[in-house]
Order: structure tokens, then C-alpha cells, then sequence
């Protein structure tokens, strides 16, 4: 019994090890939505894995959104990230994500501190983890609204419809549009 018992105990050490060896250490990867403290300049998100950081931007966002919705909130950063402007936050998840006055939700404790046991936290997770896989539904898109916002910044002229980033002082031509449940996804001319 003792030699059974030392048997397993064995094993399971050495099967232990072995799967340390092959997956490593736990990381932050494997802690994504833990909650973090609001920290000055969204500081708090520093060092977080690109998954990470999309999944609390989706959720923050989107989070009652279909799955294509969340989608969409991915798409528009990995636009982003293949415009690589510094008015954008360059060519990275982090300079993107966390590019000030970029994304409102980041300043949420949606985003700090999502429910990782809820559907809407999974279906992020899962968004954010096949984004380089995933079906882009809104094409070359680089700003989202809630539909109410969009169409509150929007003014019919007579040949396109323009857009609003200030207050009506000026409006940039929408060239590329699509609504997908409580937002619309956008593109401007220049683009």
C-alpha cells in the first residue's frame, strides 16, 4: 500500500514537472480580467499581454454586443494597428489600446476589473484570443459609436454624409459604414 502510495505520488510529481516543463509557468496570459487597481494614465494596463488588454477593450465596450459586435471592436484596433499613425497609438495592441482619449472604455472598471466568469468576459477572451484568424466584419473601419452618438455627429450634406470629431466646426465625408446591433463602425475620407 505505502509502495502504491509512493508510486503515484511519484508520478504525478514527475507528470507535474513535466507539464511545467512544456507549458511553463503560469503568466500573466493565464490571469486575464484580473481586476486591477485605477492607476494615473491607465498605467494599471502596463505590461499586459495583447490578448489581455483586447479582451478588456472588447468587454469594456461591447460587452452586451453579439459576438459579432465584439468583433467589430477588435477589428477596429487591428485597423488601427496596420495604419500605424501616431494619432492612433502606432503599430502595437498596448500603443493602440491605451492611446490616451482613444477608447473611453479603457477608463471603466469594466475594463479594470471584468466578470471573468460571465458570458460577455468569454466571448471577449475568445474574440481577442482568434482575432488573427477571425472574419473582419467591418471592413477598413477605424472609429466606432453607439448608434445614438454616430447619428448625433453625423449631418446629411448633399452629396455624402459627414462626420463630426469636433463639435460641428468641421465634418470629414464617411466613406465606409456599417451598424452592427448598437453601433456603427466607421470610416472617414484621408483613411
Amino acid at each position: 500500500m505505502k509502495k502504491r502510495l509512493l508510486s503515484s505520488i511519484l508520478c504525478f510529481g514527475i507528470l507535474s514537472f513535466a507539464l511545467l516543463i512544456n507549458f511553463g509557468l503560469p503568466s500573466k496570459a493565464s490571469a486575464a480580467g484580473s481586476c486591477l487597481s485605477d492607476q494615473t494614465g491607465l498605467s494599471e494596463f502596463n505590461g499586459l499581454t495583447s490578448t489581455d488588454l483586447l479582451a478588456r477593450l472588447i468587454y469594456a465596450e461591447a460587452y452586451s454586443e453579439s459576438l459579432t459586435g465584439k468583433k467589430g471592436v477588435g477589428f477596429v484596433v487591428k485597423n488601427r494597428i496596420a495604419k500605424n499613425l501616431s494619432e492612433f497609438g502606432g503599430n502595437t495592441y498596448s500603443g493602440v489600446i491605451l492611446k490616451p482619449g482613444s477608447f473611453a472604455g479603457m477608463t471603466t472598471s469594466l475594463a479594470r476589473c471584468p466578470s471573468t466568469t460571465s458570458t460577455a468576459w468569454l466571448d471577449s477572451l475568445s474574440v481577442a484570443s482568434n482575432i488573427n484568424t477571425a472574419t473582419n466584419p467591418v471592413g477598413k473601419t477605424l472609429w466606432f459609436n453607439t448608434n445614438s452618438v454616430y447619428t448625433s455627429r453625423t449631418y446629411q450634406f448633399p452629396t455624402y454624409v459627414g462626420y463630426t470629431f469636433n463639435g460641428g466646426a468641421s465634418y470629414s465625408q464617411v466613406v465606409e459604414k456599417y451598424v452592427i446591433g448598437g453601433h456603427t463602425f466607421f470610416r472617414v475620407s484621408g483613411y
